[in-house]
């Protein structure tokens, strides 16, 4: 649904929620490369043949499987689009609908519900959040931050009650919605797993880069994530190292050479803790403070015993249509970037009123 207007804090946030390869000179990706065809546009002139070279025909088949996890990609924005289109028309019946049973303007019930609810904001809360943000803001001043705060505070207040109210009318509503996220095939294999089984109604799997920034923030989500739904969502980590992130790939090994000691979670924590030092002795020494074997480690790290397994993984984005990370599939459906709960909530949910419905 279409949430209640936001003053965000432009030095606190950056422009995008996922970390994504660089553009080369040519302007298209460092590691993929940008699609220059889209299904349903740039017709060919010669049916299936969009090309020939020396006489020999390419066809529309074979180009598709070429940029087929591109398209992928494209296709989830379109979704995404025309579903926040679908949620704002039954948002907007659903205000209007209240307001008439009310005897009031639309306006009036958001000012009702929302505006008045807000109240102040009180200095020890602009405090708090100033040193949340302290190291982000280039040396700037609580004072000299202090409105825009105000207005970031008083916006999330706003959002909570907006939200509440649609779910309040939500639940009294019959809301059917027909088009589906496009889905994904996505194997789990021996990848580190936690929270429900293996067979949870809700797996999501999760395409990460231990020193992308985005990746680190969406710890506290994935952590929320499971601790709401204990027992129904199988959370699964997958490795999608990103080239210009030049320690990332050993990071990966590392990790899933904790793994081999049952310590993948305490071990990659730690590595969200230290995403600036994640060179290989570095990476040692974390083993050994966790107390792991350490030749162990040690040699597991040296000889690259699970590269193969992060190069699989690699594949295994590209082919989901994975460009940037964090990138999550939520039974198949793709999210991308560190996505606020309320995101995963939606599809989650959705997941699991459809697995209740084809139990009944």
């Amino acid at each position: 649904m279409k949430k209640y207007s936001l003053l965000v804090l432009a030095i606190a946030l950056v422009s995008s929620l996922a970390c994504s390869p660089k553009k080369n000179a040519s302007g298209s990706n460092s590691d993929v490369a940008a699609p220059s065809l889209t299904a349903g546009l740039a017709q060919s002139t010669k049916g299936d043949i969009v090309a020939e070279l020396d006489g020999q025909p390419i066809t529309e088949k074979d180009l598709l499987e070429k940029i087929k996890p591109r398209l992928s990609s494209i296709e989830n924005q379109l979704f995404d689009i025309k579903r926040d289109g679908i949620d704002e028309i039954i948002e907007g019946k659903l205000l209007e609908k209240e307001a008439q049973k009310r005897h009031i303007t639309t306006q009036e019930l958001l000012k009702s519900e929302i505006d008045d609810k807000i109240g102040d904001v009180s200095q020890k809360e602009i405090e708090d959040f100033y040193e949340t943000i302290k190291s982000r803001v280039n040396g700037k001043t609580l004072e000299e931050l202090k409105p825009q705060i105000t207005a970031q505070l008083r916006g999330k207040r706003g959002n909570t009650y907006h939200i509440n109210l649609i779910d309040r009318l939500m639940a009294q509503a019959s809301v059917d919605v027909y088009i589906k996220r496009p889905k994904v095939d996505v194997a789990i294999g021996n990848s580190p797993s936690m929270g429900g089984s293996a067979s949870a109604p809700v797996t999501v799997i999760e395409f990460t880069d231990f020193q992308c920034p985005y990746c680190s923030r969406a710890r506290p989500t994935i952590t929320e994530v499971l601790n709401n739904y204990k027992g129904d969502v199988h959370y699964v980590m997958r490795n999608f190292p990103l080239q210009f992130h030049a320690q990332a790939k050993k990071a990966a090994a590392a990790g899933l050479c904790a793994n081999d000691q049952k310590k993948y979670w305490e071990y990659t924590k730690v590595l969200w803790d230290n995403q600036s030092a994640l060179d290989v002795p570095n990476l040692k020494k974390y083993a050994s403070d966790l107390h792991l074997d350490s030749k162990k480690f040690d040699d597991c790290l040296d000889s690259d015993k699970f590269m193969s397994v992060v190069n699989s993984d690699q594949q295994e984005g590209l082919k989901a249509g994975v460009t940037g990370t964090p990138s999550f599939f939520i039974n198949g459906q793709m999210l991308t970037g560190a996505q606020p709960v309320e995101a995963f909530k939606k599809l989650i949910d959705e997941e699991l009123r459809e697995a209740k419905r084809k139990k009944s």
